[in-house]
């Protein structure tokens, strides 16, 4: 409860210090990625610290892992991939998050690319990580349960393959418009 009242504090701030500054698309991105960068940094971050004492641990996030562990056990095992999907999500998602949205406050050339450098990160994460488990035939949870399954497993992770497909394609418009003006801008400048 306490890591998302913090995380909804802190996204609420992003939204009102975006407020004039960008579209409203603009800041549910931004808040998007701040929500992100705390997601992996800090709950991905524990578990990628923490896993292998996990089930012994009763800190705050370590339940909230164990309760998610509920829907996929490969949480509570140490499981080989998962501990390194978890880890390159929290060492490099989550601060390549809150470079992101430095990157769109200070208007940075290069905001666009980090956007799609982070969402291919996640939309990959994800992919593999539906992928493998439906590979095996779903061992690690309990198969169609409507909070475990459907809720937790499903709908929460398919947030970072639909979010990010969507800022990819948003992204990749950006820098395409951007490539056509500097190819025009080339273009013109050599034919005269």
């Amino acid at each position: 409860m306490y890591s998302r009242h913090v995380d909804s504090y802190i996204v609420g701030i992003t939204w009102m210090y975006t407020a004039g500054k960008f579209t409203k698309l603009e800041r549910c991105i931004l808040c998007w990625f701040v929500s992100c960068g705390i997601i992996h940094t800090f709950l991905e971050g524990h578990f990628s610290l923490f896993h292998a004492t996990m089930l012994e641990r009763q800190d705050f996030l370590a339940q909230m892992w164990k309760e998610y562990g509920k829907a996929d056990s490969r949480y509570l095992i140490s499981d080989n991939f998962t501990v390194v999907m978890e880890s390159i999500t929290a060492w490099i998602e989550g601060p390549l998050s809150f470079i992101t949205v430095l990157a769109f406050l200070r208007n940075s050339p290069y905001r666009y690319v980090f956007q799609i450098i982070l969402s291919l990160g996640q939309l990959y994460g994800a992919t593999l990580y539906f992928l493998l488990e439906a590979r095996e035939g779903f061992p690690h949870g309990p198969y169609r349960h409507p909070l475990y399954f459907w809720f937790y497993f499903v709908f929460l992770n398919t947030l970072w393959i639909v979010i990010p497909l969507l800022l990819i394609y948003q992204a990749a418009c950006k820098l395409g418009k951007a490539q056509e003006l500097a190819d025009g801008t080339s273009i013109q400048k050599k034919s005269k």
